[in-house]
């Protein structure tokens, strides 16, 4: 039994497989969030429930579930380059935002008391290291020798698993972390930085899309999952997703971050005029 998912040289079969590896993972994930708010129910008795914030993050946890478990983690991890792709969005740009959007800001301004934790959070809310952290994740996990190399091993398929985990949630972090404490650029900045986070992975998506021979041997070589999908078509697919569906998520925070600026700015009471002084 493989304990994550990793490339195999078998054929695809639609039969179920276990990957507890997978489970452990999340498991200690959920275990830390609960850990967390019960903490801060200790520390804060008043605390609200703040539900919503609760379903943010299973609905977080779920998309990292259906990312790495099987069969699109399975699939990704070695027949399928359409499969991976989906698997980093997922990873990256769909659940981190969920994930951070369901944290309570006052069990975030709870790591004060932790000088290196909360040192690290202030210096990754900061726009330009969040984008030069992702944008590099984003070119070393997709460069051949990496993919070739790393997926063969399920350990080298963990780490590519958890570093794209990782860039999406120092990515969304600058938009979700809380301000003044963490967070301290503003909401026109955060649309201009949610944008600038779209054009990067332009270039890797054109590639895929418009390169006249696949671009991973593990992709061309592997048994096929489908008849309809050969290497070079599912290389094209692939690019389509990574630009067309993987912008979305980037493009719905811009919208939530747009709309909340707006109703921030019409719900503000300008300020009465000054009297006019007569004229003496």
């Amino acid at each position: 039994m493989k304990w994550w998912c990793s490339a195999s040289d078998a054929p695809w079969e639609w039969t179920w497989r276990p990957y507890p590896g997978v489970w452990l993972c999340l498991a200690l994930i959920v275990a830390l969030y609960v850990a967390g708010r019960r903490h801060l129910r200790r520390a804060r008795p008043g605390e609200p429930a703040m539900p919503l914030r609760t379903m943010s993050f299973a609905a977080g946890i779920v998309s990292l579930w259906v990312g790495i478990d099987w069969p699109i983690g399975a699939l990704g991890a070695g027949y399928l380059l359409s499969a991976h792709t989906v698997t980093y969005i997922l990873l990256c740009l769909v659940a981190p935002p969920l994930i951070l959007a369901g944290l309570p800001p006052t069990l975030v301004e709870m790591a004060r008391s932790r000088a290196l934790l909360w040192g690290l959070l202030r210096l990754l809310a900061r726009p330009l290291i969040a984008l030069l952290v992702f944008n590099v994740t984003l070119v070393v996990t997709h460069l051949p020798d990496v993919v070739d190399g790393f997926m063969r091993a399920q350990l080298g398929s963990m780490a590519i698993d958890l570093g794209w985990l990782f860039s999406g949630l120092v990515l969304w972090w600058p938009v979700i972390a809380p301000k003044p404490s963490v967070g301290s650029i503003s909401e026109p900045s955060k649309l201009g930085y949610l944008f600038a986070a779209t054009l990067l992975p332009t270039v890797p998506a054109a590639f895929f899309t418009f390169a006249d021979y696949p671009a991973y041997a593990l992709y061309e070589l592997a048994p096929r999952a489908s008849t309809l999908l050969d290497a070079a078509t599912d290389q094209q697919l692939a690019g389509l997703i990574m630009k067309v569906i993987g912008d979305i998520p980037l493009w719905i925070g811009f919208g939530v971050v747009f709309f909340r600026w707006q109703r921030g700015e019409s719900g503000s009471t300008p300020s009465a005029p000054m009297p006019l002084q007569p004229v003496r």
